[in-house]
C-alpha cells in the first residue's frame, strides 16, 4: 500500500512538474516578461544559443549545489532533484517549442496569455506540493536557507526571486541596453502565483508555503 501511494505521489509531483513547465511557457510568451525564477534563464536564451531550458537546468544545479553546502550533506532526496530540474526544464523548452509567441501583438492577447499562465503555473505548484516527495531545487534551495538561519520560507522566497529577478535585469541591460524579459509580467507573475496557489491550497486542504 505504501509503494503505491509513494508511487502516486510522485506521478502527482511530475505531473505538477509539467503542468508548472506549461505555466512557465505561456508566461514567457506572452510577451511582458517572464516569471522571476524563470528570468536569467530567459535572457541568457534571448542574448546567447543554449536554450531556456537548458540553462533552466544548469541554474537548478547550482542550487543543487548550493542546498547541499548549505546542509553539509547530499542525500538520495536531492539526488531525486536533478532528475526532476531536467523534466522541468526539458518540458519548458517544449512548451516555448508549442506555445505561440503573443510579442509584438495585441496587447490584451499578451494578458490573457499571462493570467492563463500564472494559473496553470499556480496549479502545477500546487500538485507539487499535494505530492509531498521532493522539491524542485530552487525551492529547496529557499527551504535549505530557512531551516539553516531559522528565517520564514515566505520571507526567503521572496528575497530569492527579487535576487533572481535583479540578477536577469542587470543581465538584459548588459546584452541589450533594455529590459529584455523583464517586464511587467514578470511583477505580475510574482505577486499572483503565490495567491492562486493558496486557492488550490484550500481545495487540496494543505498549507502551501508562502
Amino acid at each position: 500500500m505504501n509503494t503505491c501511494k509513494s508511487a502516486k505521489n510522485y506521478l502527482i509531483f511530475s505531473a505538477g512538474v509539467l503542468i508548472s513547465a506549461t505555466g512557465i511557457g505561456f508566461i514567457t510568451r506572452a510577451g511582458l516578461g517572464t516569471s522571476p525564477i524563470s528570468g536569467t534563464p530567459f535572457v541568457l536564451s534571448l542574448a546567447t544559443a543554449p536554450s531556456m531550458g537548458f540553462y533552466t537546468f544548469c541554474f537548478n544545479m547550482l542550487f543543487v549545489l548550493g542546498e547541499a553546502l548549505i546542509r553539509r550533506c547530499f542525500t538520495l532526496m536531492q539526488a531525486l532533484q536533478i532528475p526532476a530540474a531536467l523534466l522541468f526544464s526539458v518540458c519548458i523548452d517544449l512548451a516555448l517549442s508549442i506555445i505561440p509567441t503573443q510579442y509584438g501583438g495585441p496587447y490584451i492577447n499578451s494578458l490573457i496569455f499571462l493570467a492563463v499562465g500564472c494559473i496553470v503555473m499556480a496549479f502545477g505548484i500546487s500538485l507539487e506540493v499535494l505530492a509531498n516527495v521532493i522539491m524542485l531545487p530552487a525551492e529547496a534551495l529557499v527551504r535549505a536557507l530557512s531551516l539553516r538561519y531559522h528565517w520564514q520560507f515566505g520571507n526567503v522566497k521572496v528575497v530569492f526571486d527579487t535576487s533572481l529577478t535583479l540578477a536577469a535585469a542587470l543581465l538584459a541591460m548588459i546584452f541589450f541596453y533594455k529590459l529584455n524579459g523583464v517586464r511587467e509580467g514578470t511583477v505580475i507573475s510574482a505577486l499572483a502565483v503565490g495567491q492562486i496557489v493558496k486557492v488550490f491550497g484550500s481545495f487540496w486542504k494543505y498549507n502551501a508555503p508562502s
